[in-house]
């Protein structure tokens, strides 16, 4: 009595499964390939690496380092 709900092959159109599975599986062999490529990557390597300069200022709540002020020029 109740079963009868829950069939998915009642409320969907015929020849839905394999389109599905197909696109199901498509994706997760998308996402395995991004997994496997970023996996190699070393994204703290230093080559090439452009480091900005730090903006004028204090960096008083992110601050992790002790800095000191520039010396005064007269």
């Amino acid at each position: 009595m109740y079963a009868e709900g829950l069939i998915l092959g009642a409320h969907l159109p015929s020849g839905w499964l394999w389109p599905a599975l197909i696109i199901f599986g498509s994706i997760i062999f998308v996402g395995m390939v991004v997994l496997l490529l970023v996996a190699g990557a070393r994204f703290d390597d230093p080559q090439g690496v452009i480091t900005p300069t730090p903006p004028p200022g204090s960096c008083a709540p992110f601050c992790t380092e002790q800095v000191y002020a520039p010396a005064q020029q007269w």
